[in-house]
């Protein structure tokens, strides 16, 4: 399917998984007889909760740290940040690689490009840009569908901070956003056969912010052909 079409067809996903609220609200609470995992889950469990804190951490820094971030996609698209962030901007370089690229006669070279990150003063022009790269490009990936398949797996330090890991994955679960996409496919708004949030995410006990993840968004069509977005991230205390 060309790129452009898939991205079409998930922009329409977004606007119809917009009209059911709970596609990302916490999940019910486990049976008594769940596992030393789901019984361990408290309140800062909440995977969107915890990145929209990281998202806040980086427009308003309490203390200094460092940043990195990755993105790629089956299409060979790769992007990484590295990033030093205070509050006196944000610095730091990204890494844009393309694979050739062929749309329509035309024919795009493969090409990495690298720019230095210069978001400094915090507030003006050139922070907002770099802010909100940073934050559209690798904290945009919806891991908050991933919460009804999420797990406590226990106490893991990263980065510096005192951390709780959780495993996600939506295989074998019931989730409301994949009732909506069944949804979706029975009126034409797109044919996809099934879609998943698959990963880790680790959680800092202090402040409940993210502070590590690693996961994939996976769309799988019904002519077979998957689409698969993972994205990655870390920061370090500085």
């Amino acid at each position: 399917m060309p790129r452009i079409i898939r991205y079409l067809i998930a922009a329409c996903s977004l606007l119809l998984l917009g009209a059911f609220p709970g596609c990302t609200s916490a999940p019910k609470a486990h049976s008594a007889s769940a596992s030393k995992s789901a019984t361990a889950q408290s309140k800062d469990d909440d995977l969107q909760s915890a990145m929209d804190k990281l998202e806040q951490s980086i427009h308003n820094p309490s203390s200094p740290f460092h940043g990195s971030f990755k993105k790629s996609d089956s299409d060979g698209f790769v992007y990484q940040c590295e990033a030093d962030i205070s509050s006196s901007g944000i610095t730091g370089q990204q890494i844009d690689s393309n694979p050739a690229t062929k749309l329509g006669n035309d024919v795009f070279p493969a090409n990495t490009r690298t720019r230095q990150l210069n978001g400094a003063p915090v507030g003006s022009p050139q922070w907002q840009t770099v802010y909100g790269n940073i934050s559209m490009a690798y904290l945009n990936g919806h891991i908050g569908d991933a919460q009804p398949g999420v797990k406590y797996v226990g106490d893991e330090p990263t980065g510096g901070f005192d951390a709780r890991r959780y495993d996600f994955d939506l295989t074998g679960v019931d989730a409301d956003i994949k009732k909506a996409m069944e949804l979706g496919n029975s009126i034409g708004l797109r044919q996809t056969k099934d879609y998943n949030v698959k990963g880790s995410a680790w959680i800092a006990k202090g402040d409940g912010r993210m502070v590590k993840f690693s996961f994939d968004n996976i769309y799988t069509f019904s002519d077979g052909k998957i689409s698969d977005t993972h994205f990655e991230g870390a920061i370090t205390k500085k």
